[in-house]
């Protein structure tokens, strides 16, 4: 089973709507094609930038670490649990963590062995490849993505479907 995550900036009716009905969740999610402007999707490389990002699988504390896994959960399990929200004031320190990390920098926190050792989703690390084919351009598209929402007081919505 693979796995993405996904994100999309919440409009304000938006943000009202997934307030009051958490059905409305799937729906924005789960958006065809995404709205290039208020969504982002990593595909597989979410894992991987997140352990760049903290050095970690799972710490959500950081700001950078918040960026995938942040935000309070609402509504119902999407198979690999619910979706999260991430208020605007959220975002923005999420924005101005990842601003100050560039990709060079988690370029030279890439260490496959750590990654597997750490079982970092989805596990073909040691192809040196990977970095520049599928984790740079998902973190810059992350970072436009983040830095978007802060500058529009964007809530935010993300999920692994």
């Amino acid at each position: 089973m693979v796995m993405t995550w996904t994100a999309r900036a919440l409009e304000p009716e938006e943000l009202a709507a997934v307030s009051e009905n958490s059905k409305a969740v799937v729906d924005l999610l789960e958006d065809e094609p995404p709205h290039p402007k208020l969504a982002v999707d990593l595909d597989t490389a979410w894992h991987g930038i997140h352990w760049l990002l903290t050095g970690t699988a799972y710490d959500a504390e950081s700001p950078a670490g918040q960026a995938i896994f942040g935000g309070e959960p609402i509504g119902r399990n999407l198979g690999n649990g619910p979706a999260h929200l991430l208020d605007g004031r959220t975002v923005k320190r999420i924005a101005e963590a990842l601003k100050n990390l560039s990709p060079d920098d988690l370029a030279a926190r890439y260490d496959p062995d750590s990654m597997v050792a750490a079982d970092i989703y989805p596990g073909f690390w040691f192809d040196h490849a990977v970095f520049e084919d599928l984790l740079r351009p998902r973190y810059r598209e992350l970072r436009k993505f983040y830095r978007r929402a802060a500058k529009n007081g964007r809530a935010i919505l993300t999920a692994i479907l």
